[in-house]
């Protein structure tokens, strides 16, 4: 009675070890297909999938580009277009960099990820210069209102004005003062109608206005002001307010009696350049800069975006 039991008992195992052996195998197969799986998604699909996401960005920049179009300016300082194309600017790339925000790069691809960050640092740039180009605006027109308030007749000024505006006549030239008392009080009153044009541009972050223009006119604007509050009484009781101007000493001899005196003349230099910063602030100009930055960092980052974009064309593309 035993001998069956004896004789069956291998069967009962080599059964179990095939059983064995076939889960095993099994089980192999699943972890091969699912890492075959990944590796597809992962190294094929994923960045397929990134880079047609990155070529409908393109197509829907190009025809922003084509819709937008040129902006029509009416004349030089047409600031009303420029500030309306810069508002449109804003909308469409507030949305655009939303879009950018939620692309995900394959993680295992750094030019990928490189492409990501430089499309970001120019989506953050045209936001940036658009904040700047408005800023630039109210600037500049600030600085118009000052120079007509000291030059009302220049041809600087008039051109600033809409075609419509301008006077075919010529403007006659205000008198100038005779004596000290009445050139102090017309100074004076021109200072103060500039103050709040003044405050405003200046008591604020520098705004990139090239060749250190703002905080050079801040500086002389400054010293003028304190001339203006120190110089002008001690210069009236000194001589008094009868005196007439064209006896005055030289600058450099009034200087040596009332010191800072010199810095009465920053008014010219001041005025020199705030007409440099009219005549370059015009509305397209202004745009311009604000839309396409010039830096060294921007222009790298423009080469390495280029290339980048250049290579997943010539891989995805057919």
């Amino acid at each position: 009675m035993d001998i069956p039991e004896i004789i069956n008992t291998p069967v009962i195992t080599d059964s179990k070890k095939s059983n064995k052996k076939l889960l095993i195998v099994l089980v192999i197969v699943i972890i091969l297909g699912l890492g075959g799986g990944g590796y597809w998604y992962v190294m094929i699909y994923q960045p397929a999938q990134y880079a047609k996401a990155i070529f409908a960005l393109e197509i829907e920049l190009q025809a922003y580009g084509t819709q937008s179009g040129q902006s029509q300016f009416r004349w030089r300082y047409d600031y009303d277009t420029a500030l309306n194309a810069l508002d449109k600017h804003e909308v469409f790339f507030a949305q655009f960099n939303k879009k950018i925000e939620a692309l995900n790069p394959p993680p295992f691809d750094q030019e990928m990820k490189e492409l990501k960050e430089n499309l970001l640092f120019f989506g953050g740039g045209f936001t940036g210069g658009v904040n700047n180009g408005r800023r630039t605006i109210v600037f500049v027109k600030d600085a118009i209102e000052i120079y007509k308030i000291y030059y009302p007749e220049s041809t600087t000024i008039r051109e600033t004005l809409p075609p419509e505006l301008r006077s075919s006549q010529p403007s006659v030239p205000r008198s100038q003062p005779y004596d000290l008392g009445t050139a102090i009080d017309f100074w004076k009153s021109l200072l103060a109608s500039a103050k709040p044009y003044a405050d405003r541009m200046f008591n604020q972050d520098p705004i990139n206005l090239g060749d250190n223009y703002f905080s050079d006119l801040k500086s002389l604007w400054g010293e003028m002001s304190r001339a203006h509050n120190t110089v002008l009484p001690v210069l009236e009781q000194k001589f008094g307010r009868n005196y007439p101007l064209s006896s005055l000493p030289h600058q450099q001899e009034l200087e040596k009696i009332i010191p800072g005196a010199a810095s009465l003349d920053k008014i010219d230099e001041f005025l020199q350049k705030l007409e440099s910063v009219i005549i370059r602030g015009s509305a397209e100009g202004i745009l311009q800069s604000a839309i396409y930055s010039q830096s060294s960092d921007s222009q790298e980052r423009s080469q390495s975006m280029n290339e980048s974009l250049k290579k997943l064309k010539e891989k995805y593309v057919q």
